[in-house]
């Protein structure tokens, strides 16, 4: 072979590298590129999904504490309520002690009885306190009835037993006031 075919196989082979060097180069870059593509297409969808998570939990942390603080605040306008309720009905019962303590207390228990009817087999209960009034009420209902006391019985009033028909015809101001106030928390909003 003489100098100038070698010169000649030399640039063909060096040709043939550059060319080979060339599409390696090529290919190389066409994977790194799809390499990277796909890299940053996972890299992002892990941060989106991370990104989606976070802000699921901020919703579920941000409802959790409307939540809470819509209960705090029930439950202070709740405790409000009650105490607007117990201030009205404290003043009430002054006056139920008042009233049951005045002149006009007798006339009224008398009044209560005229309307019940009354025999042996009637009971009448009054607070123990009441029972000083048993000669006056008894005016009303003769002297077959029994009068008795009931320690259930805090404000006043009577309740006449019928113990032949086993009805209990309750007329204390305890059982007055008991309803008056569950119509009161039913009929009334206080804020």
């Amino acid at each position: 072979m003489n100098d100038s075919n070698l010169k000649e196989f030399i640039a063909a082979v060096n040709a043939e590298v550059d060319n080979k060097i060339k599409k390696i180069r090529k290919q190389a870059d066409k994977s790194r590129k799809e390499i990277l593509e796909k890299t940053e297409n996972e890299a992002l969808n892990t941060a989106y999904s991370k990104i989606k998570a976070c802000v699921a939990e901020e919703k579920y942390k941000s409802k959790m504490a409307v939540s809470k603080a819509e209960q705090e605040a029930r439950i202070k306008v709740l405790t409000h309520r009650e105490e607007l309720v117990e201030k009205i009905f404290s003043s009430v019962d002054e006056k139920l002690k008042e009233f049951t303590e005045s002149e006009k207390y007798i006339q009224y228990l008398s009044d209560l009885l005229k309307n019940e009817t009354t025999d042996r087999n009637s009971v009448v209960y009054l607070r123990e306190e009441d029972l000083k009034y048993e000669s006056e009420l008894r005016k009303i209902t003769g002297n077959d009835c029994s009068f008795e006391a009931d320690k259930s019985i805090v404000y006043g009033g009577l309740s006449v037993y019928d113990r032949t028909t086993s009805v209990l015809n309750n007329k204390t101001i305890d059982n007055m006031l008991e309803e008056q106030k569950e119509n009161f928390g039913s009929n009334y909003r206080l804020a």
